[in-house]
This record gives structure tokens, sequence and C-alpha cells, in this order.
């Protein structure tokens, strides 16, 4: 990709202006074609969801990455964040999850009270069947991941769990790195349209 390609993909990553966004109810939307072309939609349904759909080099049908976070009176809890574990290597490890967790935490921090509680269990049911080791760096990796966002990950119970635990305004975005080398990593909701992508 050139320079003026990414100079102008990267113009779209303000997350210092993130906080000025309004959360409004419904879908919005942001895309942007390099070598390859992403489209995302952040969807909220108020007292049920933030959900956060991102398709790459292809429109409609389910998500290749989503992520889905529950609304509810006294807290937000993280439900899903599926499509960029380690059995689709196509999306693992390349940014696609803290692509799509940073534009759910500003959605969440223009939404919601920073003294709400964000919670949830963090589990792969796909993983099972690894060795024990491999099982352990996947939980290892699982556990640093949430952790650069502010979040704490707290261990307990018999069978051992990892539990999120963290309030909004302890959230933040994560701003390094590239989603597949192409596309920044953070983009403002300042940039996203409620117009929906031809296709989608």
């Amino acid at each position: 990709m050139s320079a003026d390609a990414f100079a102008a993909i990267a113009r779209a990553a303000r997350p210092h202006h993130a906080s000025t966004a309004k959360l409004a109810p419904g879908a919005c939307y942001w895309q942007a074609q390099a070598k390859d072309r992403i489209c995302v939609r952040l969807l909220f349904v108020p007292r049920n969801k933030i959900q956060v759909d991102v398709w790459w080099n292809r429109l409609g049908g389910h998500p290749d990455v989503q992520l889905v976070f529950g609304l509810y009176g006294d807290a937000v809890e993280f439900g899903s964040l599926t499509g960029n574990g380690f059995n689709a290597p196509a999306f693992h490890r390349l940014g696609f999850g803290t692509f799509a967790v940073n534009i759910a935490i500003q959605a969440l921090k223009a939404g919601f009270a920073p003294w709400l509680p964000v919670v949830g269990i963090l589990s792969n049911t796909d993983e099972i069947h690894l060795p024990e080791q491999e099982r352990a760096r996947l939980e290892g990796n699982r556990r640093a991941f949430w952790r650069r966002f502010g979040l704490n990950v707290i261990t307990r119970g018999d069978p051992p769990q990892d539990y999120l635990d963290g309030r909004v305004g302890g959230l933040h975005v994560v701003t390094a790195g590239t989603v597949a080398g192409e596309f920044p990593r953070c983009v403002s909701l300042r940039d996203f349209v409620s117009e929906q992508p031809a296709g989608l």
C-alpha cells in the first residue's frame, strides 16, 4: 500500500476525539479499501446490546469477526468475540479483535456512565480438544489481550474460570499496530455513517 493511501486511511483514526461522539440507537457503518476491503457495522440496541460486525473482502452473510456486549441496567457484560480465534488463521493475531474492541469501547464511553461495571467470562470451547500446553498458551494470550484495554482478569472457582472485571471509565483503546498490515486498529466513531453500504 502506498504512503498516500495509508495516510488517507489513518486520518480516520482519531481516538482522541472519541469522547465527543454520540451513541445513537441503530446501526452505523465504516469501510475502507486498500489492497483489501474492510467493512464494519456498529449496532446499538438500548438495554440489549452493543455489537460490532466486521466483514473482510466481502459483504453480506455472517460477519467474519463479531463482538457482542450485553447491556443491563447495572452492568455491561462481555458476551462473545468470535471469528479471530486460533481456528480462524486468516484473522487470528492480525488485529481484527483489537479493532472490534476499540470500536465497542468508544461506544461504551459515548453512551454509558464511567462507573458502570464491565464483567464477563473468558473461554473458548473450541480449545477443549487441544493439548494442555497449547490451551494454557491461548488462555494466557486471551488474558493479556483483555488487560490491554484496562480490564482486570480474575481467575476463580473450581474448575477455575477467568472473569473480566472493570469499569467503563477505566477502559481505553489500543492504537498501536494495524489490521492485517493495512488499516489502523482504531477508527473514530465520528467517521461512522448511517448509510448502509450497498450489498450489506
